[in-house]
């Protein structure tokens, strides 16, 4: 399932450098799926980590805070459609750590049935999370820079017909993720965006799949299309993600598929645009 205009060349998974060690990471739904194994990679690369979400998951919270006791492991509860509870528990990271350099964002559901709740989770919930972190990391308010992966999905890149309220919002966070990724933006911030889009992967998400698309008549040929894909593991994708924050590379739109980060080519459509813009 790899979109058109993947290059030939792919990037293999390189060995976490130490890059990490004493950074201060942010990680949006990392109480499960691979939000959870980002966390874990990010701790054993030495980060401290804030863990966003609204689920709780208290027996890998103590394994992640017995596994690193000297790192700090934060964890607060909190929906990341609630544009101003998001706000404050930014606040209440940057007072504890000091100064946030890595953000993640992973928090996502599926729920095509539920158009309302899947637009603010999946991309309000990316917006709201980006744009709370900026105050505390962007050089222009006194922070260091840094990075901020977003996390879309291939079908953000090329439709799927049985879920597309759930590809509309991977869609608008390419989108958003670039916009925010403009020169002007990164000289007087230091912050890169980037966008990761994972192909299929085996996490809960998509557990009773076929209860929430809005076409039912559609569940015999989603289930042949749910079989015939080839499945990553959430932690494949995280140790991907992880070599995506390695490369630092300001505006770059991934793929990660069968254990690989493939860098996609991003043509500009609208030739009518002002250069000047």
């Amino acid at each position: 399932m790899k979109p058109q205009g993947i290059p030939p060349t792919t990037t293999r998974i390189s060995q976490t450098k130490m890059s990490f060690r004493g950074k201060n990471a942010v990680v949006t739904g990392g109480a499960g799926g691979i939000g959870l194994q980002v966390s874990k990679q990010l701790l054993a690369a030495g980060a401290a980590v804030a863990i966003i979400d609204l689920q709780d998951n208290l027996e890998e919270f103590v394994k992640l805070r017995a596994a690193h006791p000297t790192q700090s492991v934060m964890i607060v509860k909190m929906d990341v459609a609630n544009k101003k509870g998001v706000e404050a528990t930014y606040e209440e990271i940057a007072k504890t750590f000091g100064n946030i350099d890595i953000v993640v964002n992973v928090a996502g559901i599926f729920n095509d049935k539920d158009v309302q709740r899947t637009l603010l989770v999946n991309l309000g919930g990316i917006i709201n999370s980006t744009l709370s972190a900026l105050p505390y990391m962007g050089k222009d308010n006194g922070g260091k820079g840094g990075i901020v992966v977003n996390m879309s999905s291939v079908v953000g890149l090329d439709p799927m017909f049985i879920i597309p309220v759930y590809g509309a919002t991977k869609a608008g966070i390419i989108n958003f993720t670039r916009c925010l990724a403009n020169e002007k933006y990164y000289q007087r911030s230091g912050i890169k965006f980037v966008t990761v889009c994972p192909g299929a992967t085996m996490t809960d998400m998509f557990t009773n799949f076929t209860e929430k698309i809005i076409f039912p008549e559609t569940s015999d040929e989603t289930y042949r299309i749910l079989d015939r894909l080839n499945k990553q593991s959430a932690a494949d994708v995280s140790r991907c993600i992880l070599n995506v924050l390695e490369k630092d590379k300001n505006g770059a739109v991934y793929v990660i598929e069968g254990k690989r980060v493939y860098p996609l080519e991003m043509k500009p459509q609208w030739t009518g645009k002002e250069q000047a813009l």
